[in-house]
C-alpha cells in the first residue's frame, strides 16, 4: 500500500475502527524524552543511592573495596572493529 491507499482506507473507516488505529498509533508516535547530561547524572546518583539501600556500612565498604581492589584496562574498542 501507499500512502495515499492508506490516507483513503483511513477515510473509509467508522468511528470505532478509527478509535482503534489511534490506540494503536499513539503509543507508536510517543517518543522518549531526551534527558539533559544533568538529568541523567541525578537518576544515576538516585539508582546509586537506591543500591545501597538495605546494606550495613560495612557491606558497603567491603562492596566499595570489591569493585576497586584491581585497576582494569579500558576496553579498546578499535581491536574489535574494522
Amino acid at each position: 500500500m501507499i500512502f495515499e491507499d492508506i490516507l483513503r482506507a483511513v477515510a473509509e473507516l467508522n468511528d470505532e475502527e478509527r478509535q482503534l488505529l489511534r490506540r494503536y498509533l499513539d503509543p507508536v508516535s510517543e517518543k522518549p524524552a531526551e534527558l539533559t547530561s544533568k538529568e541523567k547524572m541525578q537518576q544515576l546518583n538516585a539508582l546509586l543511592d537506591a543500591m545501597g539501600d538495605g546494606l550495613s556500612q560495612t557491606q558497603l565498604h567491603e562492596m566499595t573495596e570489591a569493585m576497586t581492589e584491581e585497576y582494569i584496562e579500558a576496553w579498546d574498542a578499535s581491536k574489535w572493529t574494522k
